[in-house]
């Protein structure tokens, strides 16, 4: 199969989940035989190149705007897609969706990958917010397929547009990194810290975690990993906090976002819009006790493997849970075995790209890749 892969900000990952999600589905896809394209935005990437592990990258030009830059990208990626066909065009995120009729009009296969309510984010205005609430409606009408990450977004899709979702959840990466340099960095030991990643945006919840921590008593750090170069009002606010525990490490990649998930004493994900949250399913592959807000995803993705506390108390609950854990390091450790070994039988690479390849070949007619694809979640 040909599969073009569109919506995203730019290979090799450094911005979020979806990055992440190409990098690992795209290249697997390749070593499985399919030829592979994915579209970059310009001036988003350092690598060079256009053959990144046999993916074939494609770089085309957009505006540089919050609301407009990822639909103007997938209308020009759309175009140029109509005169370099593939077999199947698969867009991320609902937003990117309007031109997928562009890409039918080809004769291409259209698929969406959908992660939650995106338009329950703070940081969209009213127009933004309309729009992407719109586009879960065009995603069902333009597209043949679409993939979930969670049993609850199936859920959403199933209940409010009468339509079916094939399940896919989110991978677990195996770190590859034996190091600790990042710790040096930050001025941080190993089991001495707690750890959020994520985007610095009000419905992640960062400045409960903050008003929680401040009021714990421990000698543990806060490490706050991420930003957000579109939230500078309230990255700022939240940085102002006076409580010398809490770090602000900016955005860290590669072996350093490693070290850091591995190293950590606690994960915390005080998220509550979305699907599963990439940086959860990835801190319970590195071996982390996980809390998280008690949202439907959330508590689906951890199952029996993590912790939880009522987000609708905000800082309160959360406060004492943390302080809970911060004082049960034996209780801590048992749950770090438990996590890894639920995401070491749950979260797999491999599995997502045969859930995907499954998926595309249902959506084709290819009875070869058309067996086992799921559109199941009770």
């Amino acid at each position: 199969m040909r599969i073009a892969m569109v919506g995203i900000k730019a290979l090799p990952p450094r911005y979020g989940g979806f990055e992440t999600a190409v990098d690992e589905i795209s290249r697997r896809l390749v070593k499985l035989g399919h030829e592979v394209i994915v579209y970059n935005r310009t001036g988003l990437s350092s690598y060079g190149g256009k053959d990144y592990h046999g993916v074939t990258l494609v770089t085309l030009s957009t505006i540089n705007s919050k609301n407009l830059s990822a639909i103007v990208h997938a209308f020009v990626c759309s175009l140029h897609l109509m005169f370099h066909r593939v077999d199947v065009v698969h867009y991320f995120t609902t937003g990117t969706t309007l031109f997928a009729p562009l890409a039918k009009l080809a004769g291409m296969t259209v698929v969406c990958s959908v992660d939650g309510t995106d338009w329950q984010r703070g940081k969209w205005g009213w127009f933004a917010r309309w729009y992407l609430r719109l586009s879960e409606k065009l995603a069902t009408w333009f597209c043949d397929g679409l993939i979930a990450d969670s049993p609850e977004v199936v859920r959403y899709y199933r209940r409010n547009f009468k339509v079916e979702s094939f399940l896919s959840t989110y991978g677990m990466r195996e770190s590859a990194s034996q190091g600790s340099e990042a710790l040096s960095r930050f001025g941080l030991r190993e089991r001495e810290y707690v750890l959020f990643v994520g985007r610095l945006v009000p419905e992640n919840n960062v400045h409960h975690l903050i008003s929680a921590f401040e009021g714990t008593k421990s000698d543990k750090k806060l490490v706050i990993v991420g930003d957000d170069p579109w939230g500078k009002r309230y990255v700022r606010s939240l940085r102002s906090t006076r409580d010398p525990r809490i770090i602000f490490t900016g955005g860290v990649y590669g072996e350093g976002y490693e070290q850091l998930q591995k190293h950590a004493y606690l994960f915390v994900l005080p998220d509550e819009v979305g699907g599963t949250h990439p940086a959860l399913v990835e801190a319970m592959g590195f071996g982390n006790c996980v809390l998280v807000n008690d949202t439907e995803s959330n508590l689906e993705a951890i199952g029996d493997a993590g912790f939880k506390y009522r987000g609708e108390q905000g800082a309160q609950d959360l406060r004492r849970q943390l302080q809970m854990l911060l004082d049960s390091p034996t209780l801590v450790e048992d749950y770090r075995q438990k996590a890894l070994n639920y995401a070491f039988a749950k979260y797999s690479w491999d599995t997502v790209v045969r859930q995907h390849e499954e998926a595309y070949g249902r959506l084709l007619g290819v009875s070869e890749f058309a067996d086992t694809a799921s559109t199941s979640a009770d």
